[in-house]
């Protein structure tokens, strides 16, 4: 596929369905559990066990104060990424057909859909002050109103993301506890049982997928024991509709093989093909959701050449939940970024090499 030798990529491709894969059937959340490491479908997988030395470190990483381990959370889902995840019908996400004129607010005003039921007049003072319009704050019903944008979605979002007011199986203290992702922070004791993160004075999306549950699933934040996939037949299935399609644009096959992913998450097939143009993106958008930190989708962006336009656009970088202004930025340093550059020891042994341009020699 990066050579665009999409013949040899589709006949390599159906080689390995000969060989015995298959999709898992439960909920997609368990599949990267470590009871579905071994599964069919994981084809190729990095192999970690839970000792010192021998895991992942995805628990640090990607998990909250109030998870096993006592994670950091330096790495969080972008808004942009949960807005692209379709309803639960399979037609775009709008935040207008949820909070009818959202897309026509300042962020600041925005903050008022995310805002915790009950809150206290010194809260509402301080957040009328932000710039929030109060004027459409529920003291009772306003987390069930922003819950609804999250619930009627394609259900791999809930899966790989721990959205405003769902809750995650943490652990703290010595105990396994629930904890729900609320607006602003206040404890994370009873009764509340706030999600607490190392960035409590804002509010981002977490993430899910590869964060340990309760106090059993791992033994440690710096080695957890589960294989993390490579290769898994989802993958496979969604290269060889790339490769059809880029053949023979908007072929069934290609389609029926995007649906057979799409079934397995619970979201209904794609109707309505256009052409090569339309099923491509729609192809992307699948890899984008489905493979989402597997070390994928970088290099899907990279080949595609559409890294600079997902990640480096203007108002790019770590958003809050209802966008407005980073926390911090991404630079976009030139097209270069897209070819790797030769190895510097490599360039020093042979003077006939020359350094890929745009990169240091």
């Amino acid at each position: 596929l990066w050579m665009k030798d999409y013949a040899r990529a589709e006949a390599d491709l159906r080689k390995v369905g000969t060989l015995g894969p298959e999709l898992y059937q439960g909920p997609y959340e368990r599949l990267f559990k470590e009871e579905n490491e071994q599964h069919p479908e994981m084809i190729f997988s990095v192999q970690n066990i839970g000792l010192d030395g021998y895991g992942s470190y995805t628990q640090k990483w990607l998990s909250s104060r109030v998870a096993y381990g006592s994670g950091w959370n330096v790495v969080m889902p972008a808004p942009d990424f949960v807005e692209s995840f379709e309803n639960a019908d399979g037609t775009p996400f709008n935040w207008d057909d949820y909070l009818p004129g959202y897309t026509t607010m300042t962020p600041e005003q925005r903050v008022v859909f995310f805002l915790r039921d009950g809150l206290t007049n010194e809260e509402k003072a301080y957040f009328t002050d932000l710039g929030a319009d109060m004027s459409k704050y529920l003291d009772v019903g306003n987390e069930a109103r922003i819950k609804q944008v999250y619930d009627n979605r394609d259900p791999r979002l809930k899966a790989t993301i721990i959205t405003p007011y769902s809750q995650y199986f943490g652990y703290l203290g010595g105990e396994e506890a629930t904890f729900t992702l609320r607006w602003p922070y206040r404890t994370d004791q009873d009764p509340e049982r706030d999600l607490r993160t190392d960035t409590n004075n804002k509010f981002y999306y977490l993430w899910r997928k590869w964060v340990y549950e309760g106090g059993n699933e791992t033994p440690d934040a710096w080695y957890c024991p589960t294989d993390q996939p490579l290769i898994r037949y989802a993958d496979v299935l969604l290269m060889l509709a790339e490769a059809i399609n880029e053949q023979r644009g908007g072929d069934a096959e290609a389609v029926n093989l995007v649906n057979t992913v799409r079934q397995r998450a619970g979201m209904p097939d794609i109707s309505g093909v256009s052409g090569q143009a339309d099923l491509r993106e729609r192809i992307r958008n699948e890899r984008r959701w489905e493979l989402s930190m597997e070390g994928i989708n970088l290099f899907d962006e990279m080949r595609w050449g559409t890294w600079k336009d997902k990640k480096f656009y203007s108002g790019n970088g770590t958003k809050q939940i209802w966008g407005g202004q980073n926390t911090f930025n991404y630079n976009w340093k030139g097209d270069y970024l897209y070819t790797w550059p030769i190895p510097r020891d490599e360039v020093e042994r042979n003077s006939n090499l020359q350094q890929t341009p745009g990169w240091i020699e």
